[in-house]
């Protein structure tokens, strides 16, 4: 696979680990038996600049979500995914022509690219990607990536035949269209204190009801509701790290009814309670950074146990 980052490169090259020393990312490339699958592993930390880079060609390429993933897809010039891929999802895109992904903030993504050979059986992807979510799937990319080269081969396989038999389960829709998708997403993010409906972002998307949820899931393995709780966590997050307000207030401010409810969602999303996340991450926080998550995207991930 081969990997061009922009804007500015400087790269150095220590057991197959690639790392731009400006932004902070690494792209790690690993050894496999079989000549027509390559895997590598994207890792961006402490960036305060979009990073773009190419994933290549192939029949078919997944891209593995290990944590909670701000990114933007685009094959030829068409946006195929923009917004916050969560953790354990997997997105597919079919056909040979290269992915652009752009990263904007902290992410950590496994890329696996079947060059020549199919990568599933007979199994039409309406659309030409689909985007699911499963854990043991994310297991095995853990597993792959452990592997000697040979044993890599057999489970990339046995990865791409549990992916397709995944997605067999699911309603055959298109997923909801990249455009429609940001409309959403602004949309939300604009009125955060509110109470929203499902209702009232199908109208937003221009669908109805039913034909919006499903297209929706199809195209970010969330319901609406986990989005809207997942961008309230996220803005949040945002506001512990970069304001001195009150629990209470950021809870408010965020759409939570009452500061319990709050601390309740967020400790489910990240694992820990708002207090911790501000201490961890102010203490972690250094000046540059800070204007970063103030200006930018801040991305929800696990502390360190």
């Amino acid at each position: 696979m081969q990997t061009d980052i922009a804007p500015k490169v400087c790269v150095g090259r220590t057991r197959d680990v690639f790392k731009n020393i400006d932004d902070c990312l690494q792209v790690e490339h690993y050894s496999v038996a079989d000549p027509n699958v390559s895997l590598a592993k994207l890792t961006r930390e402490n960036g305060n600049r979009a990073i773009t880079t190419s994933l290549g060609s192939g029949v078919g390429t997944f891209v593995v979500a290990a944590r909670d993933s701000e990114l933007r897809l685009e094959q030829k010039g068409r946006v195929l995914f923009q917004g916050l891929m969560v953790e354990d999802s997997i997105t597919f895109v079919e056909g040979p022509d290269p992915i652009a992904v752009e990263l904007p903030s902290d992410a950590c993504l496994y890329v696996l690219t079947f060059l020549k050979e199919p990568c599933r059986g007979p199994c039409s992807v309406v659309g030409g990607r689909f985007n699911i979510r499963d854990i043991r799937l994310v297991e095995l990319v853990g597993e792959i990536s452990e592997s000697s080269p040979a044993r890599r081969s057999e489970l990339t396989r046995d990865f791409s035949r549990l992916a397709f038999e995944r997605y067999r389960c699911l309603p055959r829709v298109h997923p909801l269209s990249a455009w429609r998708l940001n409309r959403v997403r602004r949309y939300a993010q604009s009125r955060l204190d509110q109470r929203m409906s499902l209702e009232e972002l199908a109208d937003v998307a221009g669908f109805s009801r039913a034909h919006f949820a499903a297209t929706f899931k199809a195209a970010t393995s969330m319901s609406a509701h986990e989005f809207l709780l997942r961008t309230r966590i996220q803005a949040a997050a945002k506001l512990l790290i970069c304001t001195d307000l009150a629990l209470v207030e950021i809870a408010l401010q965020t759409g939570f009814q009452n500061q319990p409810h709050f601390t309740t969602v967020f400790k489910r999303i990240t694992a820990v309670t708002p207090r911790k996340w501000r201490d961890f991450h102010r203490s972690a926080v250094v000046p540059c950074s800070a204007e970063r998550m103030v200006n930018g995207s801040t991305v929800i991930e696990h502390l360190p146990h």
